[in-house]
């Protein structure tokens, strides 16, 4: 129902979805559901791929947040109590700056547009979160171990009053730095990362973090320098894994459904939604059936009473001759 009077509210108010135009009243706009800003019903499109859009960009940020706050949690609570060994609070500061300011930017975000309309689904976005902040830790326990055992960078337990070269530091700090932050190219969107480009500005503040981190890495200052070779060999790792984490994540949306989920927890709910779901899918195949079988007949009748036709019409000029 649309209206934009006075007269028009009792009736908005009633409707299903009251649609209050361009230019009503107070009493409209007050009982409508939608208020159209411009002439005409395409607004009604705009508010939808804005919304749709931020709801995108609501689930990049959650997404993003749960993966690396497992990522941080994960990794630091194990090489802690295990090995007794943290980074400065400087660096963890700074980890946390350049990380937030990653995350700014998904505000400005060149958001995709779904085609259905979205749903907030919890459990998948937990479930993929832990997977991809499980991948990101393994890879962080392969840089503390093998730049540890194999490249003999020590990792001493940190003392402020200490003014030895930690370099594992600045490894870790350069890794833990980076790998999340190619990750966010990921999370912002369900299919691979070069489907949709990021708009410029999200893509520019999230290589500067990385170029912040890298050549605090490589020049030093707030931490041990270390070769700029290794710095950079660090950096690749982590947007390799970036792509393969980003197939994983392709994956795990493709096949994710509501029967996978009733399968792996069979709650009672989810049991009773099932078998409806299936009880649907299967009259809805035979009400198709159906409506095949009688498209077949109907079908079958007109070219009947076609060649009835042509029959009569080529006994009638027989009988003419």
């Amino acid at each position: 129902m649309t209206g934009d009077g006075v007269n028009d509210a009792p009736a908005l108010k009633k409707a299903n979805v009251g649609i209050a135009v361009h230019g009503c009243t107070d009493a409209a706009r007050s009982a409508a559901d939608i208020v159209l800003l411009a002439p005409g019903l395409s607004t009604i499109v705009d508010g939808l791929i804005c919304s749709r859009a931020i709801f995108q960009r609501m689930r990049s940020y959650a997404l993003y947040r749960i993966t690396s706050t497992v990522h941080f949690l994960m990794f630091f609570f194990v090489v802690v109590m295990l090995f007794d060994w943290a980074l400065p609070p400087k660096l963890l500061i700074l980890i946390c700056i350049l990380n937030d300011l990653a995350t700014l930017v998904i505000a400005v975000d060149n958001a995709q547009i779904s085609q259905r309309p979205d749903k907030w689904r919890i459990g998948q976005l937990i479930t993929m979160s832990i997977v991809l902040g499980t991948l990101l830790s393994v890879l962080s326990f392969a840089h503390f171990f093998v730049f540890w055992r194999v490249f003999g960078y020590e990792a001493t337990p940190y003392d402020k009053n200490s003014n030895e070269p930690r370099p594992l530091d600045s490894i870790m700090y350069l890794h833990i730095s980076s790998a999340p932050h190619f990750v966010i190219f990921s999370t912002r969107l369900t299919g691979y990362f070069w489907e949709n480009l990021p708009s410029p500005m999200f893509t520019a503040v999230i290589i500067g973090t990385q170029i912040i981190a890298l050549l605090m890495v490589i020049f030093g200052g707030l931490t041990t320098k270390v070769p700029a070779g290794e710095a950079c060999v660090v950096l690749l790792i982590s947007f390799i894994y970036f792509i393969l984490l980003d197939v994983v994540k392709v994956h795990m949306f493709r096949h994710w459904s509501f029967e996978l989920t009733a399968t792996f927890v069979p709650t009672t709910a989810r049991r009773n939604k099932l078998a409806a779901k299936k009880a649907y899918k299967i009259q809805q195949e035979r009400v198709w059936q159906n409506i095949d079988s009688v498209r077949k007949v109907a079908v079958m009748t007109a070219v009947v009473s076609s060649l009835s036709e042509g029959v009569v019409s080529s006994y009638s000029e027989v009988e003419v001759k």
